[in-house]
């Protein structure tokens, strides 16, 4: 089983990555992305927090320590899925270039873990970048709806690429973008990936909204009022958004 899902995620990954990939270093890093024993406590591991090969626990934490949903000092925990093809910088924080530097953060600062060799660190970062993108059946490999997708995804697609202005930070097919922005929840954050966002809330950095209906209305009222818009949006085009967000 282990092999099989090696194989299909360097399968999922962009040719340049997977020409690249190194079967045996991934290995090595699914094991070690699933090893207590980089942590201070020897309890938690990568793992603790991203189950399900990368996916995420859905919680928000203060270091190790988990916080209510909105608590301006935690972090919710992001997904790792299709990690390997993201455009933007690693942390909440948006300010770590490199996925190895943020994972080292990660095991030093919040496992209070021993200095990681650099050979942990690259099997590790190789791990995690062949964490493909989950299911998306009604996607082409651009991250555009298939035409067999149903009406109220095709419709809230042309509301997300027009109208509410959302591709203007988060670009296909990662649906995310270079650079930290403040869209008034505290600062500049990290913009995150948008792709299996059905399945990662509690949504934004500390984790504040708990629904995509929340933070869809929170972003156009956010989106219309930094571009002085008169435009609205329905109830129904809403709906239709969300119907999008939960196809990606």
């Amino acid at each position: 089983m282990k092999r099989l899902f090696i194989i299909a995620a360097l399968a999922a990954l962009p040719l340049p990555a997977l020409a690249q990939a190194n079967a045996p270093l991934i290995e090595k890093g699914r094991a070690l992305f699933n090893d207590t024993s980089l942590s201070a406590s020897g309890q938690v591991s990568c793992a603790t927090c991203h189950p399900m090969n990368g996916h995420t626990d859905n919680k928000t934490y203060v270091g190790l320590d988990v916080v209510p949903d909105g608590d301006p000092k935690g972090r919710s925990t992001p997904t790792l899925w299709g990690a390997g093809i993201r455009q933007a910088e690693w942390s909440w924080a948006g300010n770590i270039p490199s996925i190895e530097a943020n994972i080292r953060g990660i095991i030093v600062n919040r496992m209070k873990g021993a200095e990681p060799a650099k050979e942990t660190l690259e099997a590790l970062a190789a791990y995690v970048k062949s964490l493909p993108n989950g299911p998306a059946p009604f996607l082409n490999a651009d991250g555009m709806p298939r035409d067999t997708a149903p009406a109220d995804v095709r419709r809230g697609y042309a509301l997300f690429s027009g109208k509410a202005g959302c591709m203007t930070c988060h670009v296909p097919a990662s649906y995310d973008k270079k650079g930290p922005e403040d869209v008034g929840s505290g600062g500049p954050f990290k913009v995150p990936s948008l792709r299996n966002v059905s399945k990662t809330g509690p949504y934004f950095h500390d984790g504040r909204f708990k629904n995509l209906d929340e933070a869809v209305s929170f972003m156009w009222d956010f989106y219309k009022k930094k571009n002085d818009s008169k435009d609205t949006l329905s109830d129904a085009e809403k709906r239709d958004l969300v119907a999008f967000l939960r196809a990606l």
